[in-house]
């Protein structure tokens, strides 16, 4: 990864002045973000002492505010300068980590959690805005590209430090683990200063008639941009997917060693980390978008496929064979959907709305991993190989339906200065 960011892959010659200290800064949030996952159930439930039910809803909650917040907050990043609203929104989600350290008290820790999920999501919309408006629109793609692998690189780095928090499960190494965790937003935020001043977006004037983008909700009056965003949220269903079912299918439903769960843990990170960019070559338009989608969409249902015959193996390696395979399929296929998904959700934005258009479309995510633990366990194990079967044909719909949100969305009558 370093290597790459140094020698500027091909499509960024000549970027390295502003994607440099800004995959720093992506690799220095994830860092904690990983040390994070790893450590944050086991830390809240076993030193702070919240009872895990109180834990869950109290994180559902706050991630549900942080989602009726994306628009509005994603907005600030496209009427200020969107690194500074980065860097801002990096700070007080360290903040709002030290409080997690300083208090036992349940509405503490809501309000705490509340800050914490709107600055996440806020700094992945300002961030969108920030590269939006500092990357020439041809090379966005491949360039959050390089981004998402440096965010795996440091996802595994962060879940290998959470594992020696673990191993050493005192509570002074779980507040050791957290205050590194919130050093690393510090970092992220002070990174960003080597990030060259993006240009400000152009003054926008309607036409009468035409379709207002610039008012704080004007994305929800588009409507092929508000059908992408839906059909987005069905196709992250992927990610719950790997986090929660899948560890419980493995467990539960085949003869895998517990291991494996580990294994395609792995075997997703090493592939993003390896090939994410190369899966972003020749996606540079949002027709190239289109077709891209469709292929992930027949990745995403063979990988469910693949997955829907692992519980009939008896040999634990036969089965763990399987889950490999699937895993693998899966990932290429959530490769190529980030990808083209990354391009058509850009593309599309009118007015350089960044902020507020992209953070609409990570709702779709977030709302994914809110409710998709209850609909996918329920899928997967209660339903077995027709569940996985069916949740491969949602992912095969999805895909082929987003050619024709492209269309709807192409007749708004918006500007779209890059819908090539």
């Amino acid at each position: 990864m370093a290597e790459d960011l140094a020698l500027s892959p091909p499509g960024t010659v000549g970027l390295g002045r502003e994607l440099r200290p800004l995959a720093a800064s992506y690799i220095a949030t994830y860092v904690g973000d990983g040390l994070f996952y790893v450590t944050a159930a086991l830390y809240f439930t076993q030193v702070v002492g919240l009872r895990p039910v109180v834990y869950g809803a109290a994180l559902t909650a706050a991630w549900l505010v942080a989602m009726a917040l994306s628009v509005p907050v994603g907005h600030l990043a496209d009427r200020f300068n969107p690194r500074t609203v980065t860097a801002a929104l990096l700070v007080l989600t360290g903040l709002a980590t030290c409080v997690y350290l300083l208090t036992h008290q349940v509405l503490v820790f809501f309000a705490a959690a509340c800050v914490f999920t709107t600055c996440t999501e806020g700094t992945h919309s300002a961030r969108s805005a920030l590269i939006g408006r500092t990357f020439p629109a041809d090379q966005v793609t491949r360039v959050r590209a390089i981004l998402i692998s440096a965010s795996n690189a440091g996802l595994a780095l962060g879940a290998a430090l959470g594992a020696l928090v673990i191993a050493s499960g005192t509570p002074d190494a779980y507040r050791i683990g957290f205050a590194a965790d919130a050093a690393t937003f510090f970092v992220s935020a002070a990174l960003l200063v080597n990030v060259p001043s993006p240009k400000a977006p152009a003054p926008q004037v309607a036409d009468a008639g035409e379709v207002s983008a610039g008012s704080l909700l004007g994305v929800f009056r588009d409507r092929g941009y508000v059908v992408l965003g839906v059909l987005n949220m069905l196709m992250t269903l992927h990610i719950p997917l790997t986090d929660v079912a899948l560890p419980l299918w493995v467990v539960q439903q085949t003869k895998a060693p517990v291991w494996s769960i580990a294994v395609l843990f792995l075997v997703n990170t090493t592939l993003v980390v390896l090939f994410q960019y190369r899966m972003s070559r020749g996606v540079e338009s949002v027709d190239d978008g289109v077709r891209g989608i469709r292929v992930a969409g027949v990745l995403l249902f063979l990988g469910m496929a693949l997955y829907s015959v692992s519980g009939i193996p008896h040999s634990p390696w036969a089965a763990a064979v399987l889950l490999i395979a699937a895993a693998a399929v899966l990932t290429f296929g959530e490769m190529r959907q980030t990808a083209t998904m990354m391009e058509i959700s850009f593309r599309l934005v009118p007015g350089e709305r960044y902020g507020q258009y992209q953070g609409f479309f990570g709702m779709g995510s977030t709302l994914s991993e809110a409710v998709g633990p209850l609909v996918l366990t329920w899928l997967v194990l209660y339903q077995g190989t027709w569940g996985w079967l069916a949740l491969g044909v949602v992912f095969l719909a999805a895909g082929l339906a987003v050619r024709h949100a492209v269309e709807l969305a192409r007749r708004a009558p918006l500007v779209r200065e890059n819908a090539q």
